[in-house]
């Protein structure tokens, strides 16, 4: 409940006309001590009214300032003119007010406050005027103060969820890319009337594909969990090429339970293959690694096949074009960790390395690791 009579305080036009009313009638009680008219804090007593009667005209001007009812002339022509008789009602009402306080309250008030000149009653609309003007004037800061809170909220609302949906579509560019090159290799059995591996291929491809469409494309998930998926590709793929594709893993159990972006080294396997195993001129090699080194992940690909020399390039950046596998991996880990990941790599002789390094987050070890 104090929580938001607070909050209601302070978001709207309220708590600032308080505050500035506040401030002057301290400030005239102050005054009247320092001259010897009042004892230190009587006339604030006294002013409460007043304070009260300030504080509702302030609300009922900023109302109209806020209004868009009308015409922005009419409108602040209609406030110029509710300034001057908002400022004259409070300078009556002050000035009658404190007679009265004088005549049946406090009789040593009587010397001051008993004549009532125009230029006194001038004066004091002059100084009431002021008054209103700087709270609407505070008013209005303060207002443009929490549009520009809310514009910014709004902002970074925005922000975020376009960081979302483009990291969503890069995760989720993908599926389609792992999906061609799948039934590629389905097509490639078909072709050569491998009939009964093309059908086990499909099998898996739909085991595959029901398992990735429960994960959150934009989440983390296990290492151990990333490697299971390169699994299921890796059983499909090695239908197609039998013992020409061999694999070998080399995964320190500390870190599988490391906490790695969905998807992030499925691109590097399909490359091995698509660019390595699929072109090579005798059996391949597929090695994958996963250690710690200190605070950071290192995920490795590496393939040994022996190539054309077409195929012998460096696929490091120095080639016009990068496959789309490569650039969206380096686009997630830039939008994820920063300059605190990076994807490396490099050919040497006939050996290709895919390195992810990345901060270790979560390594505890995991239940179980892939079987290769």
């Amino acid at each position: 409940m104090i929580a938001r009579l607070r909050d209601g305080f302070g978001q709207t036009a309220l708590g600032p006309a308080i505050v500035v009313w506040g401030f002057g009638y301290v400030l005239a009680d102050l005054l009247a001590f320092l001259t010897g008219r009042s004892a230190l804090g009587l006339y604030l007593i006294f002013c409460s009214p007043m304070f009260v009667l300030g504080v509702g005209q302030t609300l009922a001007l900023e109302s109209l300032r806020s209004s868009t009812a009308y015409a922005p002339i009419r409108r602040w022509a209609g406030l110029a003119v509710a300034l001057v008789a908002t400022s004259l009602i409070q300078s009556l009402f002050d000035l009658y007010w404190i007679r009265w306080i004088a005549l049946t309250l406090v009789p040593s008030w009587q010397e001051w406050s008993l004549t009532l000149t125009a230029q006194r009653i001038v004066t004091t609309a002059v100084i009431y005027l002021w008054t209103f003007c700087l709270a609407l004037t505070v008013l209005g800061v303060v207002r443009l103060a929490r549009a520009a809170d809310a514009n910014n909220a709004r902002a970074a609302s925005a922000e975020i969820a376009a960081a979302h949906a483009q990291a969503a579509a890069l995760r989720l560019q993908l599926n389609p890319h792992f999906l061609f090159n799948t039934l590629n290799s389905i097509s490639s059995l078909v072709l050569v009337d491998r009939k009964q591996d093309a059908e086990v291929m499909i099998t898996r491809l739909c085991d595959f594909l029901r398992g990735s469409l429960d994960s959150d494309p934009l989440g983390d998930v296990p290492l151990a969990q990333e490697f299971e998926v390169i699994e299921a590709y890796l059983d499909i793929e090695a239908t197609r090429f039998g013992d020409e594709l061999s694999i070998e893993f080399d995964l320190e159990s500390a870190v599988m339970g490391a906490a790695v972006p969905n998807f992030i080294l499925q691109p590097l396997v399909e490359n091995a293959i698509k660019h390595g195993v699929a072109k090579a001129r005798a059996p391949s090699i597929i090695q994958i690694v996963a250690k710690g080194e200190g605070d950071v992940l290192v995920l490795r690909i590496a393939n040994s096949a022996p190539a054309d020399k077409a195929e012998r390039a460096p696929l490091d950046g120095t080639r016009k074009r990068e496959g789309i596998g490569l650039a969206n991996i380096r686009e997630r880990l830039a939008k994820r960790y920063g300059k605190a990941a990076s994807l490396g790599v490099a050919r040497i002789g006939d050996d290709f390395h895919a390195t992810i390094r990345m901060p270790l987050v979560g390594a505890t070890p995991a239940a179980t690791e892939p079987s290769h």
